[in-house]
Parts: structure tokens; C-alpha cells; sequence
């Protein structure tokens, strides 16, 4: 049997722990974040937030290792499971999205965006608000016109703070 990826549920804000704890421990573990802008108290600070919340990614071969170990471990409330067996999740997804991580895990949203698209703002004074691509400001920004406050306002923001909106 081959390797293949799991989905470890953890506690609250413990992925990053979990994550050291388990690479720690022979195990080959993933937990994707994100630079999140956060404002608090008149202050803006850049930080790692993860993409999945409340998981972290590991990568087992059933036949060659205790999956028990990992489920056990401290941090951690189990491996998401069917009929008591953890449940493995799509290969070609996890493989092609963990390889595409960069250094410190953090996930660079890559995307070809264009005058018109559909986007959501991920982050920021904007987080979860949709809107639409108006002009391309430079290299790391865009103009987009956000629908906010039951009005469409007009706003430049940073091309990492937003993605294709479904």
C-alpha cells in the first residue's frame, strides 16, 4: 500500500503545534497558512493564519505506520474517519497543493486575474466582502468596486488579499 493523505482534526489555534509535533515525529505533516491582515486597537499587523482552520494535513502509509500514534497525539482530537477507518482524502489535490506551498507553509495565491473578475477579499478591513476587478493598479494591486455597507465602493487592495470569488 502507498501513502496518502489524511485530514487530522486539532483544537483550537493548535495546528501550528500539532504540525511540529508530528514532523517531529517521523510523520510528514502539512498545515497551509496565509498572511492575514488583522486591525486591532488602531494597529495593523501582518499574520500566519491557517487555510483550514482546526486541521492539519498528514501523509500515511496504513500499512507501514500507526495511524493510532498520530490520532493520539497531543493537540490533537483525531483523524477524520468513515466506518473507523481514516478516511484518505483526494491524492492529487493534497499532492499538487502541499507541493505548491512555500517556505514556512504559507500558501502563495497565485492567479491570473483581469479587468471583470468576481472576487472576495480574504483579510483585512474587507475580509469576506465580494466585489469586482474595476483596473489593474500595478504588479501587487488592483482596483476593485466592493459591494459594502448596501452600497459599491471603490478601493485599491493588495492582489494577495483576494481571490476568485465562486
Amino acid at each position: 500500500m502507498t501513502s496518502e493523505w489524511y485530514a487530522l482534526a486539532v483544537q483550537p489555534r493548535k495546528e501550528h503545534f500539532v504540525e511540529n509535533q508530528l514532523n517531529s515525529n517521523g510523520f510528514r505533516a502539512a498545515c497551509p497558512r496565509f498572511k492575514k491582515i488583522v486591525r486591532h486597537a488602531r494597529q495593523t499587523k501582518t499574520v500566519l493564519s491557517p487555510l483550514f482552520p482546526g486541521y492539519v494535513f498528514i501523509n500515511l502509509d496504513l500499512s507501514r505506520q500507526s495511524w493510532r500514534k498520530a490520532n493520539w497525539m497531543q493537540g490533537s482530537i483525531g483523524l477524520v474517519r468513515f466506518a473507523n477507518r481514516p478516511a484518505p482524502l483526494p491524492k492529487t489535490f493534497i499532492d499538487d497543493f502541499v507541493i505548491g506551498l512555500g517556505e514556512g507553509s504559507i500558501a502563495e495565491f497565485k492567479q491570473d486575474l483581469k479587468i471583470g473578475d468576481k472576487v472576495q477579499a480574504i483579510g483585512g478591513p474587507f475580509d469576506s466582502v465580494r466585489g469586482e476587478i474595476i483596473a489593474m493598479s500595478d504588479h501587487d494591486r488592483v482596483k476593485v468596486l466592493m459591494d459594502a455597507l448596501n452600497r459599491k465602493i471603490e478601493t485599491t487592495l493588495p492582489k494577495n488579499q483576494i481571490i476568485i470569488a465562486a
